[in-house]
């Protein structure tokens, strides 16, 4: 059974019993910087922009089966073949995380 204290989230504190062990040290406080941010922040608003294209070319293709003359074929276009670029690079770059998590897991 996991104790409350013991746990936080996604962080577990272990109790150290042979000396040798990492010891607990406070994390060194880092200054965040405006040019670098966290891959995770950069996936984010990546997979986030990629999602709005699809609901952009998604809603300008329902539009035009609705009101035909208000928008034009090639707005239609061109949104459709950004959304589409976007989710395959989008895939691409899944696709190569899974690899590099797999070979990782095989370095063992």
């Amino acid at each position: 059974m996991i104790n409350a204290n013991v746990v936080s989230g996604h962080i577990v504190k272990l109790n150290t019993t042979d000396p040798l062990h990492f010891r607990a040290e406070p994390k060194i406080q880092r200054e965040k910087d405006d040019v670098s941010g966290s891959f995770a922040d950069m996936l984010n608003g990546a997979i986030s922009k990629t999602n709005d294209l699809q609901v952009d070319a998604e809603s300008l293709m329902q539009q035009m089966v609705v009101k035909p003359e208000s928008v034009d074929i090639h707005q239609v276009m061109v949104a459709t073949q950004k959304a589409e670029i976007a989710l395959g690079l989008t895939k691409a770059v899944r696709d190569g995380a899974i690899n590099a998590y797999r070979e990782l897991i095989n370095l063992r």
